[in-house]
């Protein structure tokens, strides 16, 4: 009897004790490793070959690792991400492929390896097999932009959706239109894609065709300004999270006033109407985000009270007893999806910034481990680094007094890659039985837009926060 007593209690301090910086660093790294095997390893999508990134520095990289890798140009819509091992590689299985390509998250992946490229940029001199990551990740955004430019636009110039209608191996990859319509969140996440990769210093030194891209669409916004005030809410948080994107790193002042009007008709309409919450958890935390991301940029007081009105509706479908956030009580199963969770998440974690006051830990805690990790709606968890790796201590410094304790990278029971045979990703969703008080175990689902929603905004958000060797550089260069 004591001996299960002690093996309960164990694990149940573990997770009392887990902090928020904790959980901060865990999704970090996992959304850090994901992304890698994702571009880098799934093949979902059209490749490219490695010598055609023009690495100069492939000696640094490991290799085996560098032979068996295939970056992605761009990403397809859907997959399964059971593994299969192959001549000691783990493989997607390509017949699974939905060969789809939405334009909204083969930006969101640029984007989140363009801010993986300033996080590897911090390894030059100390250690050349991660800073080799810088390399690459550069070098194929590059490639990314410029397929995406040339396969995914219509006639009027602007980027659309697209489906594969030729062999992926084929010499001359054929994409047809999958739905004629644009959409403004497109091509506000674009510019700021164009612009985020202007600002490398290879390319500062040229006729900088990729800023004047970006500030051509910048243009077009102004010159159409009017026909954005018709677009659903749902589309319009969307335009103006990449607009705050977009801002943060331009600091363009036309910019930021197109931002205030736009954001100043979002409030608007949430104060109008009443959402049903249950529904709505996704479109609330984005809203959440995005008028965090304008009241940091802006220091407009509404902005700030309209986090807090939005923070306690969130936080009323928490259920204590449960240690989980319960919506559509009266069903016999509850469906959430993985933006749903991870979000809702992360707007928490947000909250606590503005909220000294915030009381959040074991909500948070709760949340993580009973609703995220114990449901399954991440397929895998990489392995921690070893105790050799720079990344395994604070200013990559390799001191024992730096050493990161294991609860920075993962829970200690979850699943790897190599032990359950499924990609490190978010499956699409979960489902939660009222009546059990269990989850039914996810579809090995792979989703690229929610996937990318997550791994975008939380390495965006969360990239500097916790490590204090990069925090030092973020507030010089960010």
């Amino acid at each position: 009897m004591v001996v299960y007593i002690l093996k309960y209690i164990g694990p149940f301090l573990r997770i009392n004790t887990l902090k928020k910086e904790n959980i901060e660093n865990q999704l970090f790294y996992f959304c850090k490793e994901s992304l890698k095997h994702i571009v880098l390893n799934s093949k979902c999508g059209i490749t490219i070959p490695v010598k055609n990134l023009k690495i100069k520095k492939t000696s640094n990289f490991d290799n085996n690792t560098f032979k068996s890798i295939s970056p992605l140009l761009c990403i397809y819509k859907k997959a399964n991400a059971k593994l299969y091992e192959i001549d000691n590689d783990f493989c997607w299985n390509e017949d699974k492929f939905k060969k789809e390509i939405n334009i909204y998250s083969n930006i969101l992946m640029t984007l989140s390896l363009l801010e993986m490229v300033d996080y590897y940029k911090l390894f030059e001199g100390i250690d050349d097999k991660k800073h080799s990551l810088y390399d690459i990740y550069l070098n194929l955004c590059k490639k990314q932009l410029e397929f995406y430019t040339s396969n995914f636009r219509n006639l009027e110039g602007l980027f659309v959706d697209k489906k594969l209608s030729s062999d992926s191996l084929a010499d001359n990859i054929i994409f047809e239109d999958k739905n004629k319509k644009f959409k403004f969140s497109d091509q506000a996440l674009a510019m700021s894609a164009f612009y985020k990769f202007s600002c490398y210093e290879n390319n500062k030194k040229k006729n900088n065709i990729y800023k004047t891209f970006s500030l051509d669409i910048l243009n077009m916004f102004l010159n159409f300004k009017s026909e954005l005030y018709g677009i659903n809410s749902g589309e319009l948080c969307k335009l103006c999270m990449a607009l705050n994107i977009f801002y943060d790193y331009s600091k363009n002042e036309e910019a930021k006033l197109l931002l205030l009007d736009l954001n100043e008709l979002l409030l608007e309409r949430f104060e109008s109407i009443d959402y049903e919450i249950e529904d709505e958890i996704e479109h609330l935390c984005m809203n959440y985000l995005n008028f965090y991301l304008f009241y940091k940029n802006s220091n407009i007081v509404k902005f700030k009270q309209s986090l807090k009105n939005i923070y306690h509706r969130l936080l009323n479908l928490y259920n204590e007893e449960l240690g989980i956030i319960i919506k559509n009580i009266n069903q016999k199963d509850i469906t959430f999806y993985s933006t749903d969770l991870l979000l809702y998440l992360i707007t928490l974690m947000m909250h606590s910034y503005i909220d000294e006051d915030s009381k959040d830990n074991r909500i948070l805690a709760d949340i993580y481990k009973h609703q995220i990790i114990d449901s399954g709606i991440i397929l895998s968890w990489p392995e921690s680094p070893n105790l050799n790796d720079r990344e395994r201590y604070r200013n990559f410094s390799l001191n024992s007094n730096d050493l990161l304790n294991e609860e920075n990278f993962r829970m200690p029971y979850i699943s790897t890659p190599k032990d359950n045979l499924l990609a490190p990703v978010f499956a699409k969703k979960v489902t939660y039985n009222i009546k059990k008080q269990t989850f039914k175990n996810p579809k090995s689902s792979f989703n690229s837009d929610k996937n990318f929603t997550i791994l975008f905004l939380t390495l965006y958000l969360f990239k500097f926060k916790n490590f204090s060797a990069v925090v030092q550089y973020s507030s010089k260069n960010r």
